[in-house]
């Protein structure tokens, strides 16, 4: 049995979608990274499919392999509150690496498991 990959299914991966999707409704980019992006306000194109770069995908605020680090199982690092609405370009920058993002402090503590 090997490791669990996130949203390795893609049935669970359309089904986490749908479910922030209902939580944010119509939310804007919770990134806003990239300067076309914030130029349209962080407005998703929820009708538009990848590889559309206004698409809406699927965001871990906190990463699996930080989630992992930090002792979280692979269902705590893909719970509804560790996902955020983003649209592809916006996630793809931030996934590439180019861009430098603040650590996530070794104290942090998700308030779900306080």
């Amino acid at each position: 049995m090997g490791v669990e990959v996130p949203f390795a299914s893609t049935t669970i991966r359309d089904r986490r979608r749908a479910e922030v999707r209902t939580r944010d409704g119509d939310a804007p980019c919770a990134l806003q990274i990239t300067a076309d992006c914030q130029a349209v306000g962080g407005e998703i194109d929820y009708d538009a499919r990848p590889p559309h770069p206004r698409s809406f995908e699927v965001d871990h605020v906190v990463s699996s392999d930080e989630a992992q680090r930090m002792g979280w199982s692979p269902v705590d690092a893909d719970s509804l509150d560790n996902c955020q609405g983003v649209c592809r370009q916006c996630n793809r920058e931030k996934s590439d690496g180019g861009r430098q993002l603040a650590p996530i402090r070794p104290t942090y503590v998700n308030p779900r498991f306080i």
